[in-house]
């Protein structure tokens, strides 16, 4: 099948193969171009130098109470305008107003607070859509509040700040919008950049530094004016026909003769790569989604889905200087390939002299690191579960499910429901046609157990969380439940499928019907950019966040001290319940403390006269009152202790009187 320029983009630059209207699997199409760029605006391979995205610094640094550095960060998604195509300014969505965004560096250990501010237009300028947010940091075992939850939103000139504990090994992250419904063309539009997590192993044994480069892949199509083009063809995927590397067209980057560590990240939306080198060398794998492999892996190509990271040596120092050495796409069944698609990036090696300081500069490792997840043995499993990835009557599901299923049922229905370190195994099948579909799975990091019954592909023996799952496939994939409890996605990473509507969830650890302190929409609520956050409560009956008057008269506390918090108080008057929330909570390090909220019973406008206690229930210590206050005839209270506690209070629990109980993340800043 051949797709001439013509016939393509046939309505203001927004069609790829639209015009066939495409509903079923493409098996291959060959096509000349999709963009309808003058041929003077269209790039043409190799002109551009490859940009480095900037590496974002924290706005502040303290240290949390048990000695480990908290990193604040600030980051604005707002619209921009990028110089993509030659003459051109094409409009995307950034975060800082870039593409890709700014790289985030940080060591083991060091947590991250990051204060994610939307500043987008209400409207998609081009597509429409309500350009509300919710930010995921992909292959972070974060709590389900900073999960980047679909349906945890966050509006215009709002923020929502998210808590990273980077408590994992090294590895390769990125953090990219995940808007239910929208995240295919949020993504496309600009929302994405990676995240780097160093430890000391692979600091001692990998290239750093300038030598350590990251490659973001994504591909495009523009119409006439330089704006960005879209169709999914029917929710079956978008193909460019141009590939973006760090957001510029088919670059070239200069390069010594020595070892180079790549981190390569598919962000393309739909198209998956199969990459290998002109020379037609091998390059050595020696970390995938999850971090550093076992032993590095030789390979000339490999197959590379939407979402998945592999960090990949090349040693230059085997060719002659003015040796150009490209970095090519074999492409996969199902993708859309145009002219140009099979190029990618081109290396120009220099005759500079040749920095060999820092590890990795000569020497190809061998043996790298062991893992928990590497180490599992699938005779760990405590159950298998089954599923398949399909399309029913036009909806993508996953397992017999879609989206619109779990927040029907106010997200309490899951596909799974593992205990906490409970090992499982799941099965993945795809044999419902011939798309192929990169299934992510969050906070777990899994080992590839097979793939139709065969061993893993060499690219893939480290520890994962995308599998890509090919046409006619199985996958047996081995992973342990671990680090928090609480509700996480699994879906399709070829985005418009995700959109329409493979994602599920499963809960780690809890029934979904009792209460959830770390609810993923609930537990932390966004707040104005122009006010500080307010800390809230999960409870039992979903009022986090309840908007309250202020008391009249502020009430004191003196320094606490220690103390156990009661396990119950004073029973509610018969019919009635009571509800405490606290709706803020902010402590900076050695600074007065300042707490807000309500206690009232539900649906009463009495006076209730309730008193409210604080604690101190900071992980990792013994819990300690804070100080204590009587609310209002609102029902409504306000404690300010003076002076604060020399130690950082993360978390605080709130006990009233008349019988509820709150606890809420306290903000540091």
């Amino acid at each position: 099948m051949s797709v001439t320029r013509r016939q393509a983009l046939q309505i203001g630059g927004v069609g790829i193969i639209g015009a066939f209207g495409l509903a079923v699997p493409l098996t291959s199409v060959n096509a000349k171009s999709a963009s309808q760029l003058p041929s003077r605006n269209m790039p043409k391979p190799y002109q551009r130098a490859l940009p480095i995205p900037e590496i974002l610094k924290p706005r502040n640094t303290v240290v949390d109470p048990d000695g480990r550095k908290r990193h604040l960060y600030k980051i604005e998604q707002k619209a921009a305008l990028a110089n993509i195509v030659p003459g051109l300014s094409t409009p995307i969505l950034g975060y800082n107003g870039t593409f890709p965004g700014p790289t985030i560096k940080v060591n083991q250990g060091e947590r991250i607070t990051l204060e994610m501010d939307n500043v987008l237009p209400l409207f998609h300028p081009q597509w429409g859509y309500r350009l509300d947010t919710s930010t995921h940091l992909h292959g972070s075992a974060s709590l389900p509040q900073f999960d980047g939850y679909a349906n945890d939103l966050t509006g215009r000139d709002y923020c929502k700040d998210y808590e990273y504990p980077n408590f994992q090994p090294a590895r390769t992250l990125w953090y990219h919008d995940h808007a239910v419904h929208n995240t295919g063309q949020s993504v496309y539009s600009g929302l994405a950049a990676q995240y780097h997590l160093h430890d000391e192993v692979e600091g001692n044994i990998l290239p750093q530094g300038k030598f350590d480069v990251p490659l973001t892949v994504s591909d495009a199509m523009f119409a006439a004016n330089g704006a960005l083009g879209y169709n999914d063809n029917t929710h079956s995927g978008l193909w460019g026909d141009v590939i973006l590397v760090n957001g510029a067209p088919w670059p070239v980057m200069k390069v010594q003769r020595r070892i180079y560590r790549f981190r390569i990240l598919n962000a393309s939306i739909a198209r998956s790569y199969r990459f290998s080198l002109s020379t037609g060398d091998a390059m050595t794998i020696v970390a995938t989604d999850g971090g550093l492999m076992p032993a590095a892996q030789q390979v000339t190509s490999w197959r590379h889905g939407g979402a998945e990271r592999y960090e990949v040596l090349i040693d230059f120092s085997k060719y002659p200087a003015g040796k150009r050495v490209e970095l090519r796409n074999l492409s996969n069944k199902n993708n859309v390939d145009y002219d140009f698609t099979g190029k990618v990036l081109a290396f120009d090696v220099t005759d500079e002299p040749v920095d060999t300081s820092g590890p990795g500069a000569r020497v190809l490792p061998t043996l790298l690191a062991p893992s928990m997840t590497m180490s599992l043995k699938a005779s760990d499993s405590v159950k298998t579960r089954r599923m398949r990835v399909k399309r029913d009557n036009g909806i993508w599901t996953i397992g017999g499910m879609t989206w619109d299923e779990v927040v029907e049922s106010g997200y309490r229905k899951v596909l799974a429901d593992p205990d906490l370190d409970d090992v499982e195994i799941w099965e993945i099948e795809n044999s419902s046609g011939g798309w192929f579909h990169p299934v992510h799975i969050h906070l777990v990091d899994f080992q590839v157990l097979s793939r139709n019954g065969q061993a893993p592909f060499a690219h893939e023996k480290g520890p994962k969380d995308v599998v890509y799952v090919g046409e006619g496939e199985t996958v047996r994939l081995l992973m342990k439940f671990e680090h928090n409890r609480g509700r996480y996605m699994i879906h399709c990473h070829n985005l418009p499928h995700e959109d329409h509507d493979m994602m599920a969830q499963f809960s780690v650890g809890i029934d979904t019907n009792d209460p959830d302190p770390n609810h993923p929409v609930d537990a932390v609520r966004p707040h104005l950019i122009s006010q500080p956050a307010p800390a809230e409560s999960a409870s039992a009956e979903g009022t986090a966040g309840l908007a309250s008057p202020p008391a009249t008269e502020p009430a004191e506390a003196a320094a606490p001290g220690t103390t156990t918090p009661a396990t119950s108080l004073a029973a509610a008057p018969a019919g009635q319940k009571d509800v405490v929330a606290i709706t803020t909570a902010r402590h900076r390090l050695k600074k007065d403390m300042t707490f807000a909220g309500t206690s009232k019973f539900a649906g009463s406008t009495a006076p209730t006269s309730a008193t409210v206690v604080l604690y101190d229930v900071t992980p990792g210590r013994a819990a300690t009152r804070l100080g204590a206050v009587k609310a209002n005839t609102l029902g409504a209270w306000t404690l300010t202790v003076k002076p604060g506690p020399a130690k950082q209070v993360t978390v605080v629990k709130a006990e009233s009187s008349i019988g509820g109980t709150a606890t809420a993340s306290v903000r540091t800043s």
